[in-house]
């Protein structure tokens, strides 16, 4: 199997769900080695951290959680699914333990949404669910804080604490993860200035820093943990060039983060701008904005740094394309090198 495999999840109309290509390096480009049709309208997806399966959300059978297993040339081959108990799948993964898949909705229906955890075996096969979290809260915007609204769900570099940013209650909530259990436990509750909507997070590779982007102000927030395992707040950065002005009918939100592999460099994308913008990182992890590139279509949802950190790969949503960067290891900048046509790509994976 090539090293170089991109799962990438489909949320268009198109008779598939998932695309599997491989990231050519020389030309900078995608090349499709399978469309998965046994799901349509995939809204996440992450690898095992074994690299036999993958865990994928989907709309289908009244929305459900799907395990594939990835077969020897890298294609995908459907394992199992268990329904999701939500409207609005919008993010899951595996713990590294190897036997928990953590998953999140935004939404049910017209009620908040919750938190699930669901065991899964040596063959890659779903469990019964063995969590499920609500929470109270809202926020100060009427329009998309009126209730809670999970949209991550990842563990902690040690795999100690699941992270999950709330964007309706302006908090980003740790659990403690029993691993063995399946069970989560509340252990902190990190505050966002309000009407962030903090969406996704990433942490740096080689210090206690994490990053939560937050959508609905197009801010970026640095956050340090002390020894004893204490979140604090350190500064909260627009995403935006200055002077910017939100057009009333279509204002930026913000969707994505990723550090550099080298832990120089944070990149977020813009929805509405329809930029990522990179930032330097400073020796204390801390972020000073460097400036933005064009994303080369519309609606940049999710992105992604290849594991040799020469390229950025963005899905532009509503231009149905994926358009690729090379990196700049010494500046961060990135270099516009090609676009590849995909149904509504909005989430993109490698196998570590």
């Amino acid at each position: 199997m090539s090293d170089n495999l991109v799962y990438i999840a489909n949320a268009g109309d198109a008779d598939y769900g998932i695309t599997v290509a491989e990231l050519d390096y020389d030309n900078a480009t995608l090349n499709i080695v399978q469309r998965v049709t046994e799901i349509g309208e995939c809204h996440y997806l992450n690898p095992h951290p074994n690299g036999r399966f993958l865990v994928a959300t989907t709309m289908d059978g009244g929305v459900q959680v799907v395990s594939f297993a990835i077969d020897s040339d890298g294609t995908l081959s459907l394992v199992s699914s268990r329904p999701a108990a939500g409207t609005s799948p919008a993010y899951v993964c595996v713990d590294d333990s190897e036997s928990n898949v953590l998953m999140v909705n935004y939404v049910v229906g017209e009620a908040r949404g919750n938190i699930r955890v669901y065991p899964i075996d040596e063959e890659g096969r779903l469990g019964a669910a063995t969590e499920h979290i609500e929470r109270e809260g809202s926020g100060p915007n009427p329009d998309r804080q009126e209730v809670s609204h999970p949209h991550m769900i990842v563990t902690t570099p040690d795999n100690r604490f699941a992270v999950v940013p709330d964007l309706g209650t302006d908090m980003v909530y740790l659990y403690a993860l029993d691993a063995e259990r399946g069970k989560l436990n509340l252990a902190q509750s990190l505050d966002l200035p309000p009407g962030a909507g903090p969406r996704h997070v990433a942490f740096h590779p080689h210090l206690n820093r994490m990053y939560v982007i937050n959508e609905l102000d197009s801010t970026m927030a640095t956050f340090a943990c002390d020894d004893g395992d204490n979140w604090t707040r350190l500064s909260v950065l627009s995403t935006l060039p200055a002077g910017y002005v939100q057009p009333r009918l279509r204002p930026n939100t913000c969707a994505d983060a990723h550090v550099h592999p080298n832990g120089r460099f944070l990149y977020g994308s813009n929805r509405g701008h329809d930029s990522i913008v990179i930032y330097a990182l400073d020796a204390d992890g801390l972020p000073n904005l460097l400036g933005h590139e064009a994303t080369r279509g519309a609606w940049p949802r999710a992105f992604m740094i290849d594991k040799r950190g020469e390229l950025l790969v963005v899905g532009n949503r509503h231009t149905d394309s994926a358009a690729l960067f090379a990196i700049d290891a010494d500046s961060g900048m990135l270099a516009y090198r090609s676009s590849v046509a995909m149904s509504a790509p909005i989430a993109f994976k490698m196998i570590d």
